[in-house]
């Protein structure tokens, strides 16, 4: 039977970024039933490109289910607001995908698009995780890269996702319940959302360099702390000297999360 609307939750990741990457639509009456799923492997992409995979994925499903109104809910807020016209498309790579996704969304008589909190996409997460894990031969613990070198890696991507302002792969990678601590006297406890904020609207990296990474790992959770020297800008304040970070990492759908990080600096200046 043909839904006149047709809720789609779509969620696309990859592991690397770039990396294998895999894209899932999950789709429901405006009262919540499920009407149906898909997922797809992607091969080798970054986040973005398979966030607007995903949406494309939800378009196709939603035009499955005979819908003339498909409202398009994901965790990406800078697809959405890309999709929704209040972010330009400035990535070369992505212009032909947001053309694409456009000119698919005019075959229907309406349509809208949000972006949510990540634990509100959560089947749409898991679909993801699961299609990435059968593409790694099983999903089991024994095929994926060792704990210790995937969050190495991702501090490295964390550093270069703060120099070039890539909000999305940050809102994806920093847990609900994330805090930023620093070792200045009564610096206060920074949120989530604070600390996004100020990567956006007032930090300014010149370069990040670790000079050493440690990591332990206990099963779901592990923490890295590393050494590292920055120089920069927050505002009006300059950021240039040797620092001692740490952070707790938490395994959640299949992927690293971080929900905690604390900074203290070795040199004069504060942070």
């Amino acid at each position: 039977m043909a839904q006149p609307k047709v809720v789609v939750h779509v969620d696309g990741g990859s592991r690397g970024n770039p990396g294998p990457a895999a894209a899932a639509a999950v789709a429901t009456a405006p009262d919540g039933t499920a009407l149906g799923e898909r997922s797809e492997y992607i091969g080798e992409a970054t986040n973005n490109v398979a966030e607007y995979r995903a949406i494309q994925l939800g378009i196709e499903l939603a035009h499955a289910l005979g819908a003339s109104e498909v409202e398009l809910v994901n965790d990406s807020q800078l697809v959405a607001r890309q999709i929704g016209g209040e972010y330009k498309v400035k990535n070369k790579g992505l212009m032909p995908l947001f053309t694409q996704t456009m000119a698919a969304l005019r075959g229907f008589d309406r349509w809208s698009v949000r972006d949510v909190r990540r634990e509100q996409n959560e089947r749409a997460d898991q679909l993801v995780n699961e299609e990435l894990d059968r593409q790694a031969g099983g999903g089991g613990d024994d095929d994926e890269p060792p704990p210790e070198a995937e969050i190495e890696g991702l501090l490295h991507r964390w550093a270069e996702a703060v120099e070039k302002r890539e909000m999305a792969f940050l809102e994806a990678l920093l847990a609900p319940e994330f805090t930023l601590t620093t070792g200045r006297p009564g610096a206060e406890v920074r949120t989530r959302e604070q600390y996004l904020a100020i990567t956006r609207d007032e930090y300014e990296v010149e370069s990040w360099q670790f000079d050493d990474v440690v990591v332990q790992h206990y099963g779901r959770f592990a923490v890295a702390r590393s050494r590292y020297t920055q120089r920069g800008h927050m505002g009006t304040e300059t950021r240039d000297g040797a620092y001692l970070m740490s952070d707790a990492f938490v395994k959640q759908s299949g992927r690293w999360r971080v929900v905690a990080r604390h900074i203290t600096p070795l040199a004069q200046d504060s942070l």
